[in-house]
C-alpha cells in the first residue's frame, strides 16, 4: 500500500501551535509596506486558490495579505487554513492572514468547517484550530494609506489610535461587541448614507460614503480594501474608489457564475486587478438571487455530498491530507483566467486578456497567452517535507520587509501589462 505523505494528527497539531507562536505577538492592527497581493474570502476553495497563487507569484518572491474566511462553504477548509498556515510558518515576514467572521467557532460550527473536521480529523484538533483562530490580527493598514479588514467600518473609529489600542486575543465571544463586530461583519450601503443595523446579516451595521471619508480623514488614508460580500465580477469599487471590496472565490458555493478576484498593489501603490472567471456556467444560474441565498443559507454540513459547494469544489482526490506529493498536487479546473485592463480611472476595469501561469517582467502583450488548464505542478520548495524540517527549526525564516513608500493608491495607466510588483 502506498504511504500518503501528508501531515498526520500528531503534526497538524505541531502547526497550530507552531502558528499560535508565530501570531500572539502580533497586535492586532499589522502595519505592512507595499508590495503586497490583497486576497479576498477564499472559503475552502483550495484549487482557486492556488490557481491564483500560479498567476502571481508566490512568497517571499511576492507578499500575500488574506482578509478572513478562509473556511466554510466547500470541502476544502481544512486544506486552505493548513496551507496558509504552512506559508506563514515559512514565511512570517511575507505573508499575513486577517480574521475573517467565519473565523469565529460559532459560524464555523455550522456553515461547514466543523463537520468537515469531524469527517477528517478527531474534533479536538478543529477546536485547536478555533483557539488558533483568536490570534489572527484584524485589520492591516498598507504603506500607512490603506486600511484593510474583512467585514467594514465603525462609527467608534475616531483615529488611527483606536485601531492600535485593539487588543489579541479577541475571544470567539468578543467577536460580537466594540468595534471588532464591525471590522467582522459589517457592509456598505449605497442606499443610505446612514450608519444603521444590518437587518440582512442581524448583527452589525451598514454603513455609507459619509463614513468612508471620515475614516479616511481621521486616519489620513487614501482607501479602504475589504472582502466579506460576494460580487459578481470578483471586485467592485464604491464612493468614489475609496471602498474596495475583493471576493476571490469564484463559483462560490456552487451557485454563482461570480468571477473571482486578487489584487497586485505595486510599492508605488498602483493597484491590478486579477480576475478568476468560470468557463462552465452552474445548473442553478437560472435560479433568481433569493432562491440562491434560500439555498446557501440551508447549507446542511451533516450532509456534505449534497450541498451545491461540495459537488462543484470537489477535487478528485479527497482525503484528509494536505497533498499526495506536494502543497501544490492539486487539480483546478472549471475556470479560465483574464486579468483587468490598466486603467487611467479606477471606474474603468474591463476584463480583457488572458494572463500567464505567473506573474512575469516581459513586456509583450498578454493577448495572445493562454493560461495552462493542466494540474498545478509540485513544488520543491513548498514540499511537506520543507514545511517539516522548518517545523523542527528553533524559530521560523526572518525576512527583511522594503522600505515604506508612501504613494497615492492608484491603478496603473492603459497600457500593455507588464509585472508592477
Amino acid at each position: 500500500m502506498m504511504q500518503k505523505k501528508g501531515f498526520g494528527d500528531a503534526q497538524i497539531i505541531q502547526i497550530i501551535e507552531k502558528i499560535i507562536e508565530i501570531l500572539t505577538p502580533l497586535s492586532a492592527t499589522i502595519e505592512i509596506l507595499s508590495p503586497v497581493v490583497v486576497f479576498g474570502d477564499i472559503h475552502g476553495q483550495l484549487a482557486d486558490m492556488l490557481r491564483f497563487v500560479n498567476i502571481v507569484g508566490r512568497p517571499p518572491h511576492f507578499q500575500f495579505l488574506f482578509l478572513g474566511d478562509y473556511v466554510d462553504r466547500a470541502e476544502r477548509s481544512l486544506e486552505v487554513i493548513m496551507w496558509l498556515f504552512c506559508m506563514k510558518i515559512l514565511h512570517p515576514k511575507k505573508v499575513h492572514l486577517l480574521r475573517g467572521n467565519h473565523e469565529i467557532r460559532r459560524i464555523n460550527a455550522v456553515y461547514g468547517f466543523r463537520e468537515e473536521m469531524r469527517r477528517k480529523r478527531p474534533n479536538a484538533i478543529w477546536k485547536f484550530m478555533n483557539d488558533a483562530f483568536c490570534q489572527l490580527p484584524i485589520c492591516a493598514i498598507i504603506s500607512r494609506r490603506i486600511l484593510c479588514m474583512h467585514g467594514g467600518l465603525s462609527e467608534n473609529i475616531k483615529d488611527i489610535g483606536t485601531l492600535r489600542e485593539l487588543k489579541k486575543p479577541v475571544q470567539h465571544k468578543c467577536c460580537e461587541e466594540s468595534i471588532v463586530v464591525d471590522l467582522l461583519w459589517a457592509d456598505p450601503s449605497v442606499e443610505s448614507d446612514e450608519v444603521k443595523f444590518n437587518s440582512a446579516r442581524g448583527i452589525s451595521c451598514t454603513f455609507g460614503e459619509k463614513l468612508v471619508n471620515q475614516i479616511c480623514s481621521n486616519l489620513g488614508i487614501d482607501m479602504i480594501i475589504r472582502g466579506h460580500e460576494l460580487e459578481n465580477n470578483g471586485h467592485r469599487f464604491l464612493f468614489n474608489n475609496r471602498l474596495l471590496t475583493v471576493f476571490s472565490a469564484p463559483n462560490y458555493s456552487g451557485l454563482f457564475s461570480n468571477k473571482g478576484s486578487v489584487l497586485k498593489i505595486s510599492r508605488s501603490l498602483k493597484i491590478q486587478v486579477v480576475t478568476l472567471v468560470p468557463e462552465k456556467s452552474v445548473e442553478s444560474l437560472n435560479l433568481d438571487t433569493l432562491h440562491r441565498m434560500q439555498a446557501i443559507n440551508e447549507f446542511d454540513p451533516r450532509k456534505p455530498a449534497a450541498n451545491p459547494s461540495c459537488r462543484s469544489h470537489r477535487s478528485h482526490t479527497s482525503s484528509g491530507f494536505i497533498a499526495i506529493d506536494s502543497m501544490y498536487a492539486h487539480d483546478t479546473k472549471n475556470c479560465r483566467i483574464v486579468e483587468t485592463r490598466r486603467a487611467s480611472s479606477l471606474t474603468s476595469v474591463t476584463p480583457i486578456c488572458r494572463t500567464p501561469p505567473r506573474a512575469s517582467t516581459s513586456r509583450e502583450s498578454l493577448s495572445n497567452l493562454e493560461m495552462s488548464s493542466k494540474p498545478i505542478s509540485a513544488d520543491d520548495n513548498m514540499s511537506l517535507a520543507s514545511i517539516k524540517r522548518v517545523l523542527t527549526k528553533a524559530e521560523a525564516e526572518d525576512l527583511m520587509s522594503p522600505k515604506a513608500p508612501t504613494p497615492t493608491p492608484q491603478l496603473v495607466k492603459n497600457e500593455e501589462t507588464k509585472n508592477t510588483l
